[in-house]
């Protein structure tokens, strides 16, 4: 059995923003739509104003967490530290439920 972790990936981006760091954003928001879809980013956070990112992710452990940031298009411009989450609190939005009357 594989125990899974929430972590919090403290993000700082390249202030101000290059045109080759601007090229990586559509590739960037692809790669974490398709994250998103598989349950692996649960929020994704942006601040332009301070050049910060916060992603919270589920992963095995830290390493795994470093492999993924890695692997991001816009990985070359960042740096970033990675905290596990004891625990994480939200509010999830709940779709009313449909009905047929």
């Amino acid at each position: 059995m594989i125990i899974m972790y929430e972590f919090l990936a403290d993000i700082d981006l390249p202030v101000p923003f290059t045109e080759e760091f601007l090229n990586l954003v559509p590739r960037q928001r692809a790669q974490v739509n398709k994250l998103m879809h598989e349950g692996v980013i649960s929020s994704y956070a942006l601040s332009i104003e301070s050049g910060k990112l916060w992603i919270n992710l589920i992963a095995e452990s830290e390493e795994k967490v470093s492999e993924l940031l890695n692997s991001f298009p816009i990985a070359p411009f960042i740096s970033y530290t990675v905290h596990k989450l004891t625990f994480h609190n939200s509010i999830n939005l709940k779709i009313p439920d449909f009905s047929l009357n």
